[in-house]
């Protein structure tokens, strides 16, 4: 699958989950899926800290018996990954602070 289709997918999964506010067993999977993949790419050094992001919080699943907790308490997160993930979309370049500088803070 193209790049943009992974971007495309996971910004889908993003938007479901901040607007349902929850989310299954399914869901963390999917993400898990298309975050893994796009781990993989070399598309943009500025989007990899998004992507471990993600990554991260979509482990949590593992971690948590309330699926829908995670979730909500991770809000302001989807919507930070939702307008980066929009912004590499349509091409511009620098999407976000680097992860390591950040050192995780965020998840």
């Amino acid at each position: 699958m193209s790049t943009d289709n992974l971007l495309g997918q996971l910004q889908t999964i993003l938007e479901q989950l901040q607007q349902k506010n929850e989310a299954t067993k399914d869901d963390f999977n999917q993400l898990k899926e298309v975050a893994q993949e796009l781990r993989t790419d070399k598309f943009n050094e500025n989007f990899h800290g998004t992507i471990q992001e993600i990554h991260a919080f979509a482990d949590k699943s593992e971690e948590t018996n309330n699926l829908n907790e995670l979730v909500q308490h991770h809000g302001l997160n989807l919507s930070r990954w939702i307008e980066e993930i929009s912004l590499l979309i349509d091409g511009g370049g620098k999407v976000t602070i680097d992860y390591e500088q950040r050192k995780g803070r965020e998840v």
